[in-house]
């Protein structure tokens, strides 16, 4: 293996003498400013590529003949273009885009595992791509800025070392299946700090599907789907480096470089974070956040075709950090000190991915496959928590057009799982996990109605056979309007150590009271996208409603004892029922665009014929950005959160007279971006300067810590959090790409 991957790394830096066939270069912009991320496509070839943050694309090796160029990107109308290639020549073409609001010509692979357009697909899924990702922030951390999609929001679970979590509509973070590149990595032990090392600067796009995707994608998917997609080393700038600072002291550097060669694309990518800085503005005794130095790696290869098929992939992903959080005497020195508070986390891990398309089955047939190995050494106090884990997964699929209309996908999936630590969850020796399992949908398409239906069959050993249907249903009467209905089952397997901070904080005994059963769950959701044309400033309005049932729902009990926290499956149901809107629109008279939305949830408990909230689960949420685009490469960006009221747990409103509820609160971001380079140059050199105004307005919770005087003592805890730790922040950066 080492071999190999050494051998990927010398093709990085070795050029093939071999002579091309014919170039086509050009620039893609619209009303004198670069269209970066546009998707450039020869439909004949399979070739293609994006263009990169100054609006430039290249395709190489391309055999004469004539070719219809495409050309798409979000927000701007689709273009077409007939040209004709002759050998040894370059062409160089300035295309220009009109700007629409519609999205549905991009290009999503998450929801039916194959790529179609947004349009096409049955499945709805929300597409995030790299610039609205980091729209009004500045963050190396895509934890800080996910928040930004209608729906989702992040949970902080530790108000001392800085655990959070990611939730769709209202469900908790665990139930969301993290997948990096259509790869399942993510989930137990790597959930809790593994995604805080995953830079926006790797990132693609994001796409996201709410509601149960176990048909597909196995266990963890019971809540929903984030699929981060990463850059495709063909798109990306020959070097990249970007630098930012904070007024908490953070600093964060990354430096990314694409070396090519005429088959091989690769991307190489290091990101540093140190911020070690001590502020207590809420007066609790303690950190505000916690110190952290983190380093991450990160490398892709492609290597092509003679026509610029992808054949294989592979990538590599190393993160280390260590964060330290606790009063301010606190350092790593003390780990485990029983005097003087603190929580300190080393973590370490390692990822491989690799895909494999064969030549002369036009792609059909993919076998991909993923090593992660994740290490963890924490101290929540005197609780030493130590825990390893490692994952092989494997995936083939068969994607077939049995005819016009039907199509079919077939696949076989292993997963197997090993997992050790400390506590008494392995207790009896490392826990094994082989998880083999045969997946097939078929898609069959009728005019305006299109219908997808799935089934998954996985085999756990200590649960047996795991059944996980799906169907869906998308009715198109027109181009301006689109129907999704859709319905399936969930199914999880549930780690507590590896996913409830409160088991591992403070000083009560874990105690469970039954062999925890897996947690499944029955969902539909329904969907309606309409456009409709202001003149040339069309508007986008999408409307969603969702409903999910759980049963043997784990919730921890902190109100049997005050000393135990109780683990025990639900003897009852819990459910989370909603419904959203987004509205959507890019204006062309004016450089303005906007996006907003707004999601108002139900999330609930029934046990005994008890109805209770669930803690943390918002009762509402809105987000809002807009963007502004002045002359000379100015570009003003202002985001806004809102969040509803949140139950606490009850044990902290009499004792400590804590609020039952969290009030309504939003924050508000601004962010001023110039450009310093001309996006025709043909220099090959941009540059810009950002500064940014996070949480504007100086809103924060105060502090999060429950008897922080005693933090020792039974009643200490950290999770008494609904809103912001931070106060207002400054950052200042500078982004440089060479073409």
């Amino acid at each position: 293996m080492l071999r190999l991957l050494g051998l990927l790394f010398f093709l990085l830096f070795t050029s093939s003498a071999q002579a091309q066939n014919g170039t086509i270069r050009g620039t893609v912009s619209s009303e004198g400013e670069a269209v970066a991320g546009a998707n450039v496509t020869l439909v004949e070839t399979q070739k293609g590529t994006s263009t990169d943050a100054n609006g430039r694309f290249l395709l190489t090796n391309i055999e004469p003949g004539a070719y219809r160029l495409v050309v798409s990107a979000v927000g701007f109308a689709r273009h077409q273009k007939k040209i004709t290639v002759t050998k040894d020549t370059q062409q160089t073409l300035a295309i220009r885009l009109k700007r629409k609001v519609e999205e549905l010509d991009q290009v999503v692979v998450t929801g039916t595992m194959r790529e179609t357009y947004v349009k096409e697909s049955p499945v709805k899924v929300s597409v995030i791509n790299a610039r609205r990702l980091q729209q009004g922030k500045t963050s190396s951390n895509i934890m800080d800025l996910i928040g930004s999609v209608n729906g989702l929001s992040t949970q902080l679970n530790c108000g001392v070392c800085g655990t959070n979590a990611i939730r769709i509509n209202g469900v908790e973070g665990p139930n969301t299946a993290v997948l990096i590149d259509g790869m399942p990595l993510m989930g137990a032990l790597a959930s809790v700090y593994g995604l805080n090392g995953i830079s926006p600067s790797v990132i693609d796009r994001v796409e996201v599907i709410k509601g149960p995707q176990s048909t597909l994608y196995g266990t963890q998917a019971l809540g929903g789907v984030v699929n981060i997609i990463t850059k495709n080393p063909a798109n990306t700038p020959s070097f990249t480096a970007d630098m930012y600072g904070k007024s908490t002291r953070e600093g964060n550097l990354n430096l990314a470089a694409s070396p090519q060669s005429e088959r091989f694309r690769g991307f190489v990518s290091g990101d540093i974070l140190r911020m070690q800085h001590y502020f207590d503005k809420n007066n609790d005794g303690f950190n505000d956040v916690p110190k952290r130095s983190r380093v991450a790696l990160f490398g892709k290869g492609v290597v092509t075709g003679k026509k610029g098929e992808q054949i294989w992939s592979i990538a590599t992903k190393l993160y280390d950090e260590e964060r330290t959080g606790g009063v301010q005497a606190y350092s790593g020195d003390l780990r485990g000190s029983g005097e003087i508070y603190g929580e300190s986390i080393y973590t370490r891990r390692v990822e491989l991915l690799t895909e494999y398309r064969p030549r002369g089955l036009n792609q059909q047939l993919r076998i991909s496959g993923a090593l992660t190995y994740h290490d963890q050494d924490s101290y929540y106090g005197t609780e030493h928590y130590d825990a390893r884990q490692g994952i092989v997964y494997g995936q083939a699929t068969w994607d077939r057009q049995l005819t016009g209309t039907w199509k079919l996908l077939a696949g076989t999936t292993v997963r197997y799982q090993i997992y050790n630590d400390n506590t008494p969850a392995t207790s009896e020796g490392t826990d094994r996990r082989f998880i083999p399992g045969v997946f097939a949908q078929s898609e069959l398409s009728m005019g305006v109605v299109t219908l997808l239906g799935g089934l998954r069959l996985d085999h756990h050993t200590e649960h047996g056979l795991v059944t996980s249907p799906r169907l869906s249903a998308k009715y198109r009467p027109s181009e301006r309007t689109t129907v999704r209905v859709s319905g399936g089952t969930g199914f999880r397997v549930v780690n507590v150590f590896t996913e409830d901070h409160a088991a591992l904080t403070g000083s009560r005994e874990v105690v469970f009271t039954e062999d925890l059963e897996p947690e499944r769950s029955r969902s539909i959701t329904a969907s309606v996208e309409h456009i409709i044309y202001f003149g040339s400033n069309p508007m986008t309005i999408g409307m969603d409603g969702f409903y999910t049932r759980f049963s043997n729902k784990i919730i921890p009990d902190y109100d049997q004892d005050p000393n135990l926290i109780v683990y025990e499956n639900l003897d009852g149901h819990s459910v989370t029922q909603g419904a959203s809107i987004s509205i959507e629109q890019n204006f062309t008279s004016i450089p303005l665009n906007y996006n907003a939305g707004f999601t108002l949830m139900d999330v609930f408990t029934s046990e005994n014929n008890e109805r209770k909230a669930l803690t943390y689960a918002p009762g509402y949420m809105g987000n809002l950005g807009v963007t502004y685009r002045f002359q000379w490469g100015l570009s003003l960006d202002y985001t806004a959160n809102l969040l509803g009221p949140k139950r606490m747990p009850d044990n902290y409103v009499e004792d400590f007279e804590r609020d039952r509820w969290s009030p309504t609160y939003a924050t508000h971001n601004l962010k001023l971006t110039k450009e310093f380079t001309d996006v025709n140059s043909t220099r090959g050199v941009g540059l810009e300067a950002y500064f940014s105004v996070e949480n504007l307005f100086d809103y924060t919770q105060g502090s999060p810590l429950v008897d922080a005087a005693t933090p020792f003592s039974p009643d200490f805890d950290t999770i008494y959090t609904w809103g912001p730790i931070v106060g207002r922040t400054l950052a200042l950066g500078a982004r440089l790409n060479l073409r």
